[in-house]
């Protein structure tokens, strides 16, 4: 289950469950559509996060290099211990800024992750892993496997 709360300037997207390929483009359709309307500051919450794949941690990072041009912010907020170990894994456990505040409080959106096309969700995919294959160190390597693959 997805969830946006906006403050003035700032989006917190709730992740309650997996955070996976199928997420991956509502969130990032959401983040983008914010960002048009001027955020800056965008937080996941991923407390309730039962697991991380690498194209979310992709997406994740294409969304924080977006803000960045912006001189927005991306922030993973309360990640669970599975999520810390899923970062650490491979190897981005410093590329994102983490942090260990209360749930936001005010409404919530629910986002409901509408299925993607397959060549939506290869583009998703593909980009996500375009991005960590720009992360210096060994899981990049593997990254690079998965996008070549995806390019044939």
């Amino acid at each position: 289950m997805l969830y946006a709360h906006d403050e003035p300037g700032v989006l917190t997207i709730d992740v309650a469950g997996p955070a996976t390929m199928v997420e991956s483009p509502a969130v990032h359709a959401t983040a983008s559509a914010r960002m048009s309307r001027g955020v800056r500051v965008v937080r996941i919450d991923l407390r309730d996060c039962a697991i991380m794949d690498s194209t979310f941690s992709g997406t994740l990072l294409a969304l924080k290099r977006e803000l960045e041009r912006k001189d927005g912010t991306l922030t993973l907020v309360t990640p669970s211990p599975k999520v810390v170990e899923l970062l650490g894994q491979m190897g981005l456990e410093d590329f994102y800024d983490l942090d260990l505040a209360e749930r936001a409080c005010g409404p919530w959106e629910e986002i409901s992750p509408a299925t993607p096309s397959v060549e939506r969700l290869r583009s998703v995919v593909a980009g996500a892993h375009e991005e960590l294959v720009r992360i210096p160190g060994p899981a990049a390597e593997v990254f690079r496997a998965v996008v070549e693959e995806l390019r044939r």
